[in-house]
């Protein structure tokens, strides 16, 4: 598990320096000069994973019904149509920066989950935004991590740690949640020890006019 992790984190931080770096190098003066974060400050941000969300937790948030969270589908309508995480809106990522989605992503008062099939488009999506100043959080693995873990978890095996227990217990319930079943989230695997602490929920301001996007 910890390997697996470790490769995740690997890649991911590779692949959001590269996208970095291609920002940096292609996009127009206009975008440069409104970079609100460097290099060093999204290193940081991949190691402390603060702008990250597992399944787990955004799970939880759900069944919750917590209103301060706005999830993000940047796949296409048809694959959105097909399927998308309960509560989701769909903004494909090519439409990202249209009037009507930055508007949308301006003037909530939520906490922005991006995802896409995999990591990579999310990880573009958060670059993007955070250029345009708006934070938001990545959901770790993407929706083929999500259909893995949450709505078709496979049991551990005999000789684990109590926590992959508790995770597997939490699983199930959320499976039977998400999958219109009557499974009941207990109290004892919502606080189950977490990959990482759950990011701060923070309202954001509405900006000004002057502030621009």
């Amino acid at each position: 598990m910890m390997q697996r992790n470790q490769l995740f984190d690997r890649k991911f931080a590779a692949m959001l320096l590269l996208i970095l770096g291609a920002l940096l190098a292609i996009s127009p003066a206009g975008l440069r000069k409104s970079a609100t974060f460097s290099p060093e400050e999204v290193i940081a941000a991949i190691t402390s994973k603060t702008d990250f969300v597992t399944a787990e937790d955004l799970s939880a948030w759900i069944i919750d019904k917590r209103p301060d969270i706005l999830v993000v589908d940047l796949r296409s309508p048809q694959e959105y149509n097909q399927y998308h995480i309960p509560g989701a809106i769909n903004i494909p990522l090519a439409r990202l920066f249209d009037e009507h989605s930055l508007e949308m992503l301006n003037d909530v008062d939520y906490t922005i989950v991006l995802y896409s099939n995999g990591s990579t488009n999310a990880a573009q999506a958060w670059v993007l935004l955070r250029q345009r100043g708006v934070e938001s959080y990545v959901l770790m693995g993407g929706l083929n991590y999500w259909a893995k873990a949450i709505l078709n978890p496979q049991p551990p095996g005999d000789l684990v740690a109590d926590s992959e227990i508790l995770q597997y217990q939490f699983r199930k319930a959320a499976a039977a949640y998400f999958n219109g079943g009557k499974g009941v989230v207990t109290q004892q695997a919502q606080t189950k020890p977490l990959s990482h602490p759950r990011p701060k929920i923070k309202l954001k301001k509405k900006q000004s006019a002057e502030e621009g996007c």
